[in-house]
């Protein structure tokens, strides 16, 4: 059938259920509340949006808004299907904890018993350290752009496993450390669960999962070529209001290419909330923190804290369970009161980010449970009066190596200020301490900065609320003479990924280019440590020999941190280009 007749076809039969189960359990007020808040997507010419409001297990309110296709003006419904990003990552784990629960694997067993074609790297990494994240394997997002590798298989998390079958070692000491985007350890959980059932992932969860509770539109989708029927389009706004097509990676990998509607999203919800007989004890695991071996919870700031696979925190006092799914086009959010059994879900397929709509709705139902102010009046805040002198200690470059971030503190008009953008004031610093700040932000986020003297310069720790410190270290800014980059120029090839990186110097910049991933350019952060334009290269550190000179380089990101491209010398270039 061609797009023309399908897209109408679609359009004919989405205006009869357009706002079917809208308003099915809320009162008119707060009904016409929620329609106010939404009412910029309540056009034909706006991108899909569909929302569902879930109250003790149950959806009092759900509908979509907008075009599933602005093209052919398709009104989108409750059963409009949208990728959905990390939402995925819930699935995986629930079915690897369900085959846990039934005996068939064990979370402290060594993921080779499941996998053994896995290359023993020295250490034992358990399916407990996949689930939290603290495996050490590299992320295949990051292989994938370092290695130039794309593929439109179909099966292509098996082209995944083939390039980790060549990694020679792991980020960390499995159980000890935790990577905040993990991400090919999503692949190896799916993989066990193959192992294990003797099925395909896709067909174990729609037998076990979907079918069972009726999710009819909810499907892996390992031909990412092809998106399912009656699917929302992705759209990226464009500057003077017209909206341009984004498919972002077309390239996920099957068991992280989740395509769910919002109606099945209520169902799957409701059905987790319900705690149904057999189920109770496997949810109260997925809402359990993860843990590194020793024992500690992991709290991160903004990544996933239990084995579930979504972030617990606070909004304002009260405890929000979180988690956000994009590509593309498409952006998912959700937001879980476990203490109120409220949850919010939104999907779209024309916003960077939705949340903020998620919020506003559950304000409507929520704002009087919440013990504290939406945002923080910062001007009841009692700090303490440091000197400008006092000030001027904190003033400096600060750079996280696991995150590859950089952060700069100045000072203004006596006044402290936060960034993470060159030449931009920032955020003001209140105080509170002699060392410890609060980061003045709008919202009811409280961030703070402790900074810790060391030998050679200080540590600046980042928290929000009571989570675990992201780290930062200062650094005193290098710059480097044109002639003097020239000795960072060469071709640098990694073994593990046979891929290689030419690095050059075009108009003063150092670059690094590679036929598939395009061009990095990098700016010099401390000697021998560079920041680069894309996220897998955004940190590296050149390796010199004996006589100082350069003879490779390591990649210093979260998800590869050991990961080494040696400088080819000339003789050895010209074999490798030759072959």
């Amino acid at each position: 059938m061609n797009n023309t007749v399908k897209y109408a076809i679609l359009g004919c039969l989405a205006s009869l259920s357009f706002t079917a189960r809208a308003n099915i359990g809320i009162d008119p007020a707060t009904n016409q509340a929620i329609e106010k808040i939404l009412s910029e997507f309540n056009s034909p010419g706006k991108p899909a949006l569909a929302v569902t409001v879930i109250k003790e297990g149950k959806p009092i309110y759900e509908k979509a808004f907008g075009s599933a296709n602005l093209e052919y003006k398709t009104p989108a419904t409750v059963d409009t299907k949208f990728q959905v990003d990390a939402f995925a990552w819930e699935f995986i784990a629930y079915a690897a904890l369900k085959l846990e629960a039934q005996g068939k694997i064990k979370l402290d067993d060594d993921i080779r018993k499941y996998l053994p074609e896995l290359p023993d790297l020295g250490e034992k990494v358990t399916v407990d350290h996949l689930l939290s994240s603290t495996d050490g394997y590299y992320g295949y997002k990051a292989l994938k752009s370092l290695s130039g590798w794309e593929t439109k298989d179909p099966e292509q998390h098996k082209s995944i496993l083939r390039i980790i079958k060549s990694q020679k070692a792991l980020n960390f000491k499995p159980g000890k450390a935790f990577s905040p985007g993990g991400d090919t350890r999503l692949i190896l959980l799916a993989s066990i669960v193959e192992s294990v059932t003797g099925q395909s992932f896709d067909a174990y969860c729609n037998s076990q999962i979907f079918a069972p509770l009726g999710m009819s539109n909810t499907v892996f989708l390992y031909d990412s070529n092809q998106a399912p029927d009656n699917t929302a389009v992705p759209y990226r706004s464009e500057s003077n209001g017209t909206y341009k097509r984004d498919y972002g990676d077309s390239t996920a990998p099957g068991p992280v290419n989740l395509y769910t509607s919002i109606r099945d999203l209520s169902v799957w919800r409701s059905h987790i909330s319900a705690r149904t007989p057999g189920i109770s004890s496997l949810v109260n695991k997925m809402n359990s923190p993860i843990k590194l071996d020793g024992g500690a919870m992991i709290k991160d700031v903004a990544s996933i804290s239990n084995y579930g696979q979504q972030h617990v925190g606070k909004e304002r006092g009260i405890p929000k369970v979180y988690l956000r799914g994009i590509s593309g086009g498409y952006s998912s959010t959700l937001f879980r009161f476990p203490e109120q059994d409220f949850s919010v879900i939104v999907l779209s397929s024309g916003l960077a980010y939705n949340g903020s709509y998620g919020m506003q709705i559950a304000n409507l139902f929520m704002n009087n449970h919440f013990p504290e102010p939406e945002t923080i009046d910062y001007t009841k805040i009692e700090g303490v009066k440091l000197s400008r002198q006092q000030l001027q200690q904190f003033v400096g470059n600060y750079w996280n190596p696991v995150r590859a971030l950089n952060a700069r503190v100045h000072l203004k008009d006596d006044v402290l200020y936060y960034s993470r953008v060159d030449g931009s004031d920032g955020n003001a610093l209140i105080p509170l301490g002699n060392s410890t700040f609060q980061i003045t932000i709008e919202g009811d986020d409280k961030i703070l900065l402790k900074f810790i003297d060391k030998a050679g310069g200080k540590d600046m720790n980042y928290t929000v609320n009571d989570s675990d410190p992201v780290v930062f270290e200062s650094y005193k800014p290098t710059s480097y003479a044109n002639n003097e980059m020239t000795q960072f120029t060469g071709t640098f090839y990694s073994n593990e990924l046979n891929s290689s990186f030419v690095f050059d110097v075009n108009n003063g910049v150092l670059t690094a280019s590679n036929v598939r991933s395009g061009t990095i350019k990098f700016k010099p952060l401390s000697p021998n440590m560079f920041s680069g334009d894309k996220s897998f290269l955004r940190g590296i550190r050149f390796i010199r020999g004996n006589n100082n000179e350069v003879t490779g380089f390591k990649v210093a990101v979260d998800t590869v941190r050991s990961l080494v491209f040696k400088k080819v010398q000339e003789d050895d270039n010209r074999k490798l280009f030759s072959l």
